[in-house]
């Protein structure tokens, strides 16, 4: 298997993936790859660039005709592809629509409530992205505040799907862990993710400098990014780990099983996979107040104001770090909620759900027209 080098919407195809083929569905991936892949059910197209905080992708000349080429060739039931990462995305509607394919594509990215100048930069790129979710035969979003948006600049509600983001709460679960025996670690405190500008991790690594707590108690970061050479250069304490790349899903679950807490201090968010994976491990989570950040802990963590993580997020360690029992309880209810709203298999039927009715809808209203018959006077 490969080093989980990828994002959390890259995990969640995957996973997507493996449920569907579970299923006996016939599953293809196209994906922007420089070199041929060896897994059979994988087709490479070509790109330009990726810009390396974001992954913005710019396709060569060719890809919109490989990739007609390679639909015609699998003639799928519905094509489902992940917004916002590729200029591709405005012709893809048109593309599948001439071959008579359903369309659906799925928003990682979120809105809140609160104003802040993400969310107003987020709000930019979702009204530039309008005009393409009007022409999709399924939107799936994570969360009603980006439905009201959409369905708010002429998108056709039937059309959108809120199904949350879901983790294996059978896979995640409380542990013994060698990762912390290893670094004797006798608390951990965890950073998951990319480390990159989005996610923030310098404000935690500051934060946990600043309590300064005992040789035992742990800060890892898990995953790599822009940031991660700079930041070990920058930071030499043996308090605080780097693990580098994550090689496969048992090492990650073993890390996180190793800590007690889980800070994700982004500055804008979506429904984070990484957040769900720690909850349903149990740890006592402390997140920024963006993305859907809140509406998944329920009350089952502390949240923080982005714009006041520098002064807050030392003291809410400090506090948490006192009280062993305020971590379980937190980690307990933390689990209780992932098993309850974010279960995996079942929000991966819901999604199949949605495809399904999707292609009904889209072959009721493009049926081929009959002509009635001659009668000859």
């Amino acid at each position: 298997e490969e080093p989980l080098k990828v994002s959390g919407a890259a995990i969640f195809n995957e996973r997507l993936y493996r449920y569907f083929i579970s299923m006996g569905h016939d599953v293809h991936i196209i994906r922007f790859a420089k070199h041929p892949h060896n897994r059979r059910h994988i087709s490479e197209i070509p790109y330009y660039i990726a810009e390396e905080r974001s992954y913005i992708l710019v396709p060569s000349e060719q890809t919109l005709a490989i990739f007609t080429k390679k639909l015609q060739s699998f003639k799928p039931d519905i094509v489902y592809t992940q917004a916002g990462l590729t200029p591709l995305d405005f012709f893809l509607p048109g593309i599948c629509h001439k071959l008579h394919i359903p369309i659906a594509s799925v928003w990682h990215m979120d809105l809140n409530d609160k104003p802040s100048a993400y969310k107003w930069l987020l709000s930019t790129a979702f009204l530039t992205y309008t005009p393409f979710c009007q022409q999709l035969d399924m939107a799936h979003v994570f969360s009603d505040h980006l439905k009201n948006f959409f369905s708010g600049h002429g998108v056709n509600p039937r059309s959108i799907h809120v199904i949350p983001n879901g983790v294996n709460t059978a896979f995640y679960t409380p542990g013994r862990s060698t990762f912390a025996e290893t670094h004797a670690i006798q608390t951990g405190i965890l950073f998951l993710g990319r480390l990159t500008f989005q996610k923030n991790p310098e404000v935690l690594i500051k934060s946990f400098l600043a309590v300064n707590p005992p040789s035992g108690t742990k800060l890892v970061l898990a995953g790599f990014g822009e940031l991660e050479k700079p930041l070990r250069q920058k930071y030499h304490d043996p308090r605080v780990i780097f693990t580098g790349v994550i090689r496969n899903e048992e090492e990650k679950r073993d890390i996180i099983r190793g800590c007690q807490i889980f800070v994700l201090p982004s500055r804008y968010e979506g429904m984070s996979l990484a957040l769900l994976e720690a909850m349903s491990c149990g740890l006592g989570c402390i997140v920024s107040d963006v993305g859907d950040n809140a509406q998944i802990l329920r009350g089952a963590g502390v949240i923080i104001p982005f714009e006041k993580l520098p002064q807050r997020l030392p003291v809410a360690l400090a506090r948490l770090l006192a009280s062993p029992l305020k971590i379980s309880q937190l980690g307990k209810k933390a689990r209780t909620i992932t098993e309850r709203f974010h279960n995996e298999e079942k929000i991966v039927k819901k999604i199949l759900a949605a495809f399904t009715r999707t292609i009904s809808d889209f072959s009721s209203r493009h049926k081929p027209v009959i002509a009635p018959p001659t009668v000859d006077k």
